[in-house]
């Protein structure tokens, strides 16, 4: 019997769903009828505490695959089950002035010269010994010089100024897309701003260095990692608590109120295209996260890439990204920090509405499951986490608004994707009408 990895299976999953026969009971997928609008608009109920168990404990074989269940089950400690109606929000210059001030106030500098010599001398040494491959037999990073590249950056060197030369930074200073510009801040700190407001697409990034590489510890203990910790990261300095606490303080600086930490992994900071290492530290997920659910960071497992297979939201509108703040933090303090996709919050649809009972959850999740994965053979899929979250549903034929839902995010793995160390791979079912969520 042949093994294949969770990412086949969630493509196999989510292209199936399309073309199996319409069983006698209601499948699972994206609905584009008002079922959702309907529950939104409705009165609010009255307050209520959601029961759920603490462990989903089952093994079932629908057709050729063996499906387990064994997944601790997190809901908040909450009586509200709010929505709310967003949009996305493109950046503007006057945002990324009001970011930098809220990040650090005082007077910002911006470097005018978009070419620095010392930057491209440093590039030119970099070129010498760049990152070329993998080794095929042994595993092991190849790095040597690469003469194109070199060449390339010889001729900017020749034409960027002698001298850097800085202004101070106001809205008129900023065109966006910003692409890795240095500016300074009133504590004299050198920071790197890249920068772009695309209206499915907006983010704004700092780093304390120019060509740095940010990876959590599951990815360099993949053997065909730039950089291999085949051990994990040890010999972290700062503690999970103190970079907890940078992190919290930051999000309060920002004014990023309803952001919560998600998650936090250890990470390693090395030279882009090399295995120098700059530091080691822990990454820290913040995400908004309404009253009633638990803030989760699922941005990495839920790509369009093989999520967009399956029919529904994504057939009339835009992708919506999802939005978060990603901090590294060393004992140094910050070194960077990521704002991606902000959204804009328009109303209040619904203060408190009726979710599904879990049993209808577990019956949406195990359908799904059954119908999409069809009669495809592999290694049993393992459900191992479900947590009551919150999610972007999209609204049919209202491209620029959607809803904030509360969502049921359900994690799956492979024995094989646990032995590489592969992240698991995430559904999101809407938990008040049980259907998918497309991403």
């Amino acid at each position: 019997m042949k093994k294949y990895s969770i990412i086949s299976i969630i493509l196999c999953l989510l292209f199936l769903i399309a073309c199996v026969p319409t069983p006698k009971e209601e499948t699972i997928v994206c609905r584009t009828d008002s079922t959702l609008e309907q529950a939104v608009v409705a009165a609010p109920v009255e307050s209520y505490t959601f029961d759920a168990p603490l462990y989903w404990d089952e093994t079932f074989v629908p057709r050729n695959r063996e499906i387990r269940f064994s997944a601790n089950i997190e809901i908040p400690t909450a009586e509200q089950f709010p929505v709310v109606t967003v949009r996305q929000h493109r950046l503007t210059a006057s945002d990324v002035v009001s970011f930098l001030t809220s990040f650090c106030p005082g007077e910002w500098l911006i470097r005018e010269n978009e070419l620095s010599r010392e930057e491209l001398t440093e590039d030119l040494k970099k070129a010498s010994n760049m990152y070329l491959g993998t080794n095929d037999d042994t595993g092991e990073s190849i790095y040597g010089a690469n003469e194109e590249e070199m060449q390339r950056i010889q001729k900017l060197i020749e034409h960027a100024p002698a001298e850097d030369t800085f202004s101070t930074l106001t809205e008129s200073a900023v065109t966006l897309p910003v692409k890795k510009i240095p500016v300074k801040n009133s504590r004299d700190e050198t920071w790197y701003l890249y920068a772009y407001g695309k209206e499915t697409n907006s983010g704004l990034f700092l780093n304390r260095r120019r060509d740095s590489a940010i990876y959590p510890e599951s990815w360099v203990m993949q053997t065909d990692s730039p950089v291999y910790y085949s051990g994990g990261l040890g010999g972290i300095k700062v503690s999970s608590q103190d970079a907890a606490a940078v992190g919290d303080a930051m999000i309060a600086a920002l004014k990023l109120s309803d952001y919560r930490l998600a998650e936090m992994k250890k990470a390693v900071e090395v030279q882009t295209g090399s295995s120098t290492e700059y530091s080691k530290g822990y990454l820290l997920y913040y995400v908004p996260a309404l009253e009633g659910t638990v803030p989760c960071y699922y941005a990495e497992s839920t790509s369009p890439d093989f999520l967009q297979h399956i029919g529904g939201e994504s057939t009339y509108a835009p992708p919506w990204r999802p939005e978060y703040a990603e901090l590294y933090i060393t004992e140094e303090g910050l070194v960077s920090l990521n704002w991606w996709a902000p959204k804009e919050h328009v109303m209040t649809a619904n203060e408190n509405v009726q979710l599904l009972p879990f049993e209808e959850i577990q019956g949406s999740v195990k359908k799904l499951l059954e119908y999409g994965l069809g009669d495809w053979e592999g290694s049993p899929v393992l459900v191992k986490r479900m947590v009551l979250s919150t999610s972007v549903a999209q609204i049919p034929n209202q491209g620029n608004e959607a809803f904030f839902v509360p969502t049921w995010v359900i994690y799956l793995t492979t024995d094989e994707d646990e032995a590489i160390h592969q992240e698991p791979r995430v559904l999101l079912i809407n938990a008040i009408d049980g259907t998918y969520i497309s991403r």
